[in-house]
């Protein structure tokens, strides 16, 4: 197989073997998927990681052998096995030492035999251990057993051991999440690390092509499919052809769009939410300015004109404003596919920066991504509280992917709060969240009963002939978009007391006095200067707002801290 048909992880472990800038390398990523080789025919064939490297490393390595706590050592063929005990036995001899009886199972045993033969300079071997996070897992050292500890020297001293880097051997690490791996092994600057990605278009088209669609009911060509499948590893494509083939079911874009929605939420084992287009601007009441932005951007995405997307925004503003709404109108303009964060964080050391990880690999292999991350100032919060660092590491990592200009035009994350005094600064900074937009409560009747128009469409009201909105718009004011909502579904709860499915004109009129709405203005007013403090654009702000300076805006939220109290904290 020559180095151009190598995938580009495997070339570049290559490549860094031969520049001499590691003997040791940790895989991390997509490592449980199935990767292309070329047999000695010149065929195609796919191969999961464990085969790959073993027919990788056979072209040039003496001894190869394979290493997880489950199975033991293991060897391709009988002729590595033997040479391997000869050397491990040779080695012990001269120390004065017996030979081996049986290979070592546990990794207390099977370490210091592995360093027998990866110090040996008359051979070249090369060593996999899989499943690497079982052996030197992201624990604190405290509460590690004695074994744990001598296995995490050992393994810190082969990055530095002179004698291992002198020879003609290499150790390849792999595990899924680069978080679970203790920081120590990580932070080593011998150690090499090298992402597996998700399969790129070209790989998905060529692995669709080399399976047997006889069986398989196929509504569109096997290279939109391919397309279609970004995010998606080989295996769980192989999985949905299988399925099709086993029931017959046809394959269409409304089956692959379900089918991926289901194996990526599972995947995600609920840390990412599929959101699918329910409804566009036209659902959304008043909001012009705001509509008019978001609008201009999502005619960039749809043109590929990439340096017009931002890196990210940020909806501020009081809660009940429209914000998700409007955010997920924006996906359904721009044609994103539209992901929203869960909770991703986990009470187990390094869970959180893995579950992290996991979804922000996903959203760079699905590509054309909306992210949402709601309640960003609890997710995401700057202090550092009692967390060990992990919301630091959390915020770091956050700040390296958005600072990745690759991203461009391609992955939009939006975090909506209502609270942006506590994200951390430089994460709110241009480059990463390009635009700041303000939401606040509709201002005039023509906003409200806009609104109130709008809601009748989303929730598909009926309304009795000549029903108009222009004693509940004014009876309202101060109402937030949530309210005015709330306001239209009790005048539809007073016509289902009326056994009627049609809202009457004194239904509307009736709600709109009944509906309370919230008196915590105070809070209210908090919200509303710190979304004017933090708009990056005066066109944003409404009328009311547009004159004052930074430092009346800065000065009205001081005023309001010292009334709050903790409240503001």
């Amino acid at each position: 197989m020559s180095e151009s048909t190598l995938p580009s992880w495997a070339d570049e472990l290559r490549g860094r073997y031969l520049a001499g800038e590691s003997s040791i390398f940790l895989l991390h990523g997509n490592v449980r998927d199935l990767h292309g080789w070329l047999d000695d025919k010149g065929e195609r064939v796919w191969l999961d990681l464990r085969d790959f490297l073993e027919r990788f490393l056979e072209r040039t390595r003496e001894v190869v052998a394979y290493y997880n706590v489950s199975q033991g050592l293991q060897f391709s063929n009988k002729g590595h096995a033997r040479l391997f005990r000869s050397i491990v036995d040779g080695r012990r001899q001269a120390r004065g030492e017996a030979k081996l009886d049986d290979l070592p199972a546990t990794a207390g045993a099977t370490i210091p035999v592995i360093e027998d033969l990866i110090t040996d300079p008359a051979h070249s071997s090369a060593v996999v251990v899989d499943y690497f996070e079982m052996i030197a897992p992201n624990a604190d050292v405290a509460f590690m057993v004695h074994e744990d500890k001598a296995n995490l020297v050992s393994l810190q001293r082969w990055s530095s051991d002179p004698s291992f880097a002198s020879t003609d051997n290499l150790v390849i690490l792999v595990t899924e999440h680069l978080s679970d791996i203790s920081r120590r092994i990580t932070a080593s600057p011998q150690l090499a690390t090298i992402q597996i990605p998700f399969p790129e278009v070209e790989e998905r088209e060529a692995f669709v092509a080399a399976q047997d669609l006889s069986k398989v009911k196929m509504e569109l060509e096997p290279a939109v499919f391919a397309k279609m499948c970004a995010g998606l590893t080989l295996v769980q494509i192989r999985n949905i052809l299988r399925g099709a083939a086993l029931t017959q079911d046809p394959i269409d874009f409304t089956d692959i769009s379900i089918r991926k929605k289901k194996i990526i939420e599972q995947e995600c084992h609920g840390l990412v939410e599929f959101v699918p287009p329910r409804h566009h601007f036209g659902h959304v009441g008043g909001m012009d300015r705001i509509k008019e932005d978001l609008r201009r951007v999502a005619d960039a995405v749809k043109r590929g004109n990439r340096n017009r997307v931002p890196m990210g925004m940020i909806f501020v503003g009081p809660m009940g404003t429209g914000k998700t709404f409007v955010a997920e109108a924006f996906a359904t303009e721009s044609g994103l596919t539209c992901l929203k964060l869960k909770n991703f964080r986990d009470k187990w050391v390094g869970s959180t920066e893995a579950n992290l990880e996991k979804v922000l690999g996903l959203v760079e292999a699905l590509g054309y991504v909306l992210l949402i991350v709601d309640e960003a100032d609890r997710g995401l919060s700057s202090g550092e509280g009692s967390d060990g660092g992990v919301n630091s590491r959390v915020i770091a990592r956050l700040k390296e992917f958005m600072s990745d200009t690759s991203h461009r035009g391609r992955v939009v994350i939006l975090m909506m709060t209502n609270r942006p005094d506590k994200l951390d600064v430089d994460l709110k900074r241009p480059g990463r969240f390009d635009m700041k937009i303000p939401f606040f409560f509709p201002e005039t009747l023509d906003e409200r009963r806009g609104i109130l128009e709008a809601v009748c469409r989303k929730n598909k009201l009926v309304l009795a002939p000549g029903v108009h909105f222009d004693t509940a718009a004014a009876q309202t004011e101060g109402y937030s978009g949530a309210e005015l909502e709330a306001v239209m579904l009790a005048a539809a709860n007073l016509a289902g007391d009326s056994d009627s499915d049609i809202i009457l004109q004194e239904h509307v009129d009736q709600a709109s006095r009944d509906v309370i709405p919230s008196r915590d203005t105070r809070m209210l007013e908090y919200m509303e200067m710190l979304a004017v403090f933090e708009c990056s654009a005066k066109r944003m702000l409404p009328d009311r707002y547009m004159d004052l300076t930074t430092e009346d805006v800065q000065q009205r939220i001081d005023q309001l801290q010292l009334q709050l109290g903790r409240r503001a904290v």
